[in-house]
C-alpha cells in the first residue's frame, strides 16, 4: 500500500540517467534491425543539411560582391551562382524533411512501446496499489511520458544536435576566413546563453513540478466526479463538485501564473545575450568593412551565419525547458512500470489443472493493514457441489473470493484447487479456470455483444445468445433498436442495476469454467428474475463447482452446504434446515430478513 500512496503523491520520478536508459531500450528494441538503420540515415542526412546549411552563407555572400561590381558584372557566373544558393536551399529542405521522415517511425515506435509497457504493467499491478491509485493522475502521468518521449526524440535529434554541430562547423569557418575573435564572440556567446538558460530553468523546474502536481489533481477531481455522476445528483451536491474543481482549478491557476513569470525572466535573459553577442559581431565586421579588410559579401556572410545560429538558439531555451520537463514527465511514467506487484507468480508456477473442482481452505488468515478479516478461516467446498458463504456485513465473505482469485495472499494458510496451492501455480491458468460475478458488476463502454463475450473471446453470436437466454436477458436485448450492438455507456450506466448484473452473469456462464463464484450475483434482481436464473444456474452447475457468496439468505436454500462467517471466523455450516434447527446465528438471521419480506 506505502508503494500506491507513493506513486500516486508524485514524489516518485526516476533520475534523468535512469529515465534515458530505459529510453534507449525502446528506441532501439532487442532484436529490431529497423531502427538502428533509420537512426544512422538521420544521421547521415543530418550531416548533409548541416554542410549546406554552412556552405549556403558564401554562395550568398558571393552574389553579393557579383552585384556590387556594377556594369562589370559576370552574368553567366552571377547566374551560376544564383543557382547555386538555390538548390542549396532547396537541398536544405530536402535532407531536413528527409531526416524527418525516416526517423518518424522511431520516434512513434519508442512511443508506442512505452506507453503499452506503462498500460499491461497497471494491469500486472495488485489490488493494493489500484485501491491506492488515482486515476485521473495515472493516466496523466502516462499520457504526459508518452508525449515527453516523442518530444525528447524529435528534438534532441532535430534541434539540439544540429545546433550543436552547426555552430562547431561555424566557429572553425569564422576562424579560419575571418579570424579567431569572430569565432570567440560567436561560441562565448552561445555558451554565456546555455549557461544562463540551464541556471535559471532549473529554478524553474520546481515551479512546474507544483504546477503538474495540481494539474494532476483537477484532473483527478473531474475524473472521480464524473464516476460518480449518479451520486452527485442523489445528493444535489453540483456545487459541492463544482468547488471542489474550482480550488483544484485555482491551485493550477497560482502554479501556472508563477511559472508564466519565471518564463519571462528567462525570456528577456536570453534575448539580452543574444543582443550583445549581435552588437558585438555586427561592430567589427562594420570596423573591417571600413578598413577594408571584408567585402560587403563577407559582410552578408557574418550576418547570415549570426541569423542562422540566432534563430534555432532563440528557440533553444523552450527545447531546454521542455526536454527537462520530459525527462520528468518520463522518469514519472517509468516509475510506475518500476512499480513491483505485491502478488507475483513463484520462481517454478505450474499451470493449474483442474478435473474435479474441490477447494479447499486450510487455516487462512488474513490481515488488511490492521484489520484482521479472515481468522484461522478452514473450510472445503466438494467437487460439483454448490457451497454458500452467509454472514453479517463486515464478516470477510468478499475477502474469500478476493483470495480464492489471488488479489491478495493469505497472511498465513493455503488455499487448495484439487490439493494444488494456488500460489504453486500461475495466476493466469488459475483465473482461467474460475468464472466470477463480482459484487460490484462495472462494463465496458462498449456493446452488449462486446460485454458477454469478453469471458472467452472469439465467441459466436449462437454461444452468446445461449448465455444470454440461461442469465434470463435475451428478451431485454431483443427489444432494444440495436439489440447486441447497443453501447452499454460507460460503466454500464444506460443499463439498470439488475441488467448489468444478468450481463455480469451471462459473461461468467459463456465462459463455463470448472468453479464458479457469484458473490451477491443476484441482489439486484427481482424474485421472478432471480428464481429463472437461479434454475439455469442449477443445470449448468450440476458437474461445477460454485461457490455463492450471499447477503440475501433466500438464495442459498438449495445449497449443499451453508457456511456462515461472523467476525472472520467460521460460526455454524450444515444445509438451510440443519442451520435453522441450530437456531443460532443463521436462524436469527433468516428470522430477521424473513420479518422484512413479510
Amino acid at each position: 500500500m506505502k508503494n500506491a500512496e507513493a506513486f500516486s503523491s508524485n514524489d516518485k520520478i526516476l533520475s534523468p540517467l535512469r529515465t534515458l536508459k530505459e529510453l534507449i531500450s525502446f528506441v532501439i528494441p532487442k532484436g529490431n534491425k529497423e531502427m538502428p538503420i533509420r537512426i544512422i540515415l538521420a544521421f547521415i542526412f543530418l550531416g548533409l543539411a548541416t554542410l549546406v546549411t554552412v556552405y549556403t552563407p558564401f554562395l550568398y555572400g558571393k552574389a553579393v560582391d557579383l552585384v556590387s561590381e556594377g556594369k562589370s558584372i559576370d552574368l553567366s557566373l552571377l547566374w551560376f551562382v544564383i543557382g547555386a544558393y538555390a538548390l542549396a536551399r532547396l537541398g536544405q529542405v530536402f535532407f531536413d524533411e528527409a531526416k524527418e521522415f525516416v526517423f518518424a517511425r522511431v520516434a512513434q515506435r519508442a512511443v508506442r512501446g512505452a506507453a503499452l509497457k506503462a498500460f499491461r504493467h497497471m494491469h500486472s499491478l495488485s489490488l493494493t496499489f489500484h485501491l491506492n491509485r488515482q486515476t485521473g493522475g495515472l493516466t496523466r502521468a502516462i499520457d504526459r511520458g508518452a508525449k515527453g518521449i516523442e518530444f525528447l526524440l524529435r528534438f534532441t535529434v532535430f534541434e539540439i544536435v544540429p545546433v550543436l554541430v552547426e555552430l562547431i562547423t561555424v566557429g572553425i569557418v569564422l576562424w579560419v576566413t575571418f579570424g579567431f575573435v569572430y569565432a570567440a564572440v560567436t561560441v562565448t556567446t552561445v555558451l554565456v546563453y546555455v549557461i544562463y538558460t540551464i541556471k535559471v530553468t532549473e529554478w524553474r523546474i520546481a515551479i512546474r513540478r507544483k504546477m503538474n502536481l495540481a494539474d494532476e489533481n483537477a484532473s483527478t477531481k473531474a475524473v472521480d466526479s464524473l464516476l460518480n455522476y449518479e451520486t452527485v445528483k442523489y445528493f444535489n451536491a453540483e456545487l459541492i463538485e463544482a468547488d471542489r474543481f474550482n480550488n483544484a482549478m485555482k491551485s493550477y491557476e497560482d502554479s501556472a501564473v508563477k511559472a508564466r513569470a519565471s518564463l519571462s525572466i528567462v525570456n528577456i535573459g536570453q534575448g539580452g545575450i543574444i543582443a550583445l553577442g549581435l552588437f558585438l559581431i555586427m561592430g567589427m565586421a562594420g570596423e573591417d568593412i571600413a578598413s577594408g579588410k571584408m567585402s560587403v559579401g563577407d559582410f552578408v556572410v557574418v550576418n547570415t551565419f549570426l541569423l542562422q545560429l540566432y534563430l534555432p538558439l532563440n528557440f533553444l531555451g523552450f527545447v531546454y525547458r521542455e526536454i527537462r520537463q520530459s525527462l520528468l514527465d518520463m522518469g514519472r511514467m517509468f516509475a510506475l512500470v518500476d512499480e513491483k506487484p505485491d502478488i507475483v507468480d513463484a520462481q517454478n508456477a505450474k499451470e493449474l489443472v483442474v478435473e474435479f473442482g474441490k477447494v479447499s481452505f486450510d487455516n487462512v488468515n488474513f490481515w488488511f493493514g490492521k484489520r484482521h478479516i479472515l481468522k484461522n478461516l478452514s473450510f472445503e467446498v466438494a467437487p460439483g457441489k454448490k457451497v454458500a458463504i452467509v454472514g453479517p456485513t463486515g464478516a470477510g465473505k468478499s475477502t474469500i473470493s478476493k483470495l480464492l482469485f489471488r488479489f491478495y495472499d493469505p497472511s498465513s494458510g493455503k488455499i487448495y484447487i484439487d490439493d494444488q496451492c494456488i500460489i504453486d501455480v500461475t495466476q493466469t491458468s488459475l483465473r482461467s479456470k474460475i468464472g466470477v460475478v463480482p459484487q460490484d458488476t462495472v462494463l465496458f463502454n462498449d456493446t452488449i455483444k462486446y460485454n458477454i463475450s469478453y469471458s472467452k473471446p472469439g465467441s459466436s453470436l449462437d454461444e452468446i445468445k445461449k448465455a444470454a437466454k440461461l442469465s434470463s436477458i435475451d428478451k431485454f436485448i431483443d427489444s432494444l433498436d440495436l439489440e447486441y450492438d447497443t453501447i452499454v455507456g460507460e460503466r454500464g450506466l444506460k443499463l439498470s442495476g439488475g441488467e448489468k448484473q444478468r450481463v455480469a452473469i451471462a459473461r461468467a456462464l459463456l465462459k463455463n469454467p470448472k468453479i464458479f463464484i457469484f458473490d451477491e450475483a443476484t441482489s439486484a434482481l427481482d424474485t421472478k428474475t432471480e428464481k429463472s436464473i437461479e434454475k439455469s444456474l442449477k443445470k449448468l452447475s450440476n458437474n461445477n463447482t460454485t461457490l455463492v457468496i450471499a447477503h440475501r439468505l433466500s438464495t442459498v436454500i438449495d445449497a449443499d452446504k451453508i457456511i456462515v462467517l461472523d467476525n472472520g471466523q467460521v460460526k455454524e455450516e450444515g444445509s438451510h434446515i440443519e442451520l435453522l434447527n441450530k437456531k443460532g446465528l443463521y436462524a436469527e438471521m433468516w428470522q430477521r430478513q424473513q420479518e422484512l419480506v413479510s
